[in-house]
């Protein structure tokens, strides 16, 4: 299995300008999402001010990824764990494995549905309600539904700005 690739955010300062089209979930594609990501930090106020009062550790599960991404990771899924801290990416962990470190919730899905919430074919609350994804403690959702209303916006922002990445994607396996 290949190693999982872990960045900090001082890694995710500066970078390659967008303009490559990069591929769903591979590496570089997960890296430059946190990148433009982060740095619509600097330079939209209404993220920033949306971000800043975030913190959350969430470890997202993608499951029936395609075959060349299969190759990749040396595993059928893909696992991305992100720490945030007041809006900054603090650790970003890409690999087939879980992450040792402790997160506040576990989202899985399968690729096709990653793919069509990323492109905006499906909105992420609803793939919820319809259980389309999964979200691990569930019952904690339920007791601070406040941050939950919150995290649903934020994850909205977050999207926003992702698809300003160039994005190729693979076939569905």
């Amino acid at each position: 299995m290949k190693a999982a690739t872990s960045l900090t955010d001082k890694d995710l300062e500066g970078g390659p300008a967008i303009g490559d089209s990069r591929t769903f979930l591979a590496p570089e594609w997960v890296r430059e999402v946190a990148r433009v990501v982060q740095g619509a930090r600097k330079t939209d106020a209404e993220f920033k001010k949306l971000a800043t009062g975030f913190s959350l550790r969430l470890l997202y599960l993608i499951t029936d990824i395609p075959q060349e991404l299969r190759e990749v990771y040396s595993d059928s899924q893909v696992v991305v764990s992100v720490q945030l801290d007041r809006g900054t990416v603090r650790k970003l962990r890409i690999g087939a494995e879980p992450s040792e470190e402790k997160s506040d919730f576990t989202v899985t899905s399968d690729y096709g549905v990653a793919k069509k919430i990323f492109t905006g074919e499906l909105n992420a609350a609803t793939s919820f309600i319809n259980r389309q994804f999964k979200v691990e403690p569930l019952r904690r959702l339920y007791r601070n539904p406040r941050f939950a209303a919150k995290s649903i916006v934020t994850g909205n922002a977050i999207l926003k700005i992702a698809r300003q990445v160039p994005t190729t994607f693979l076939p569905e396996a």
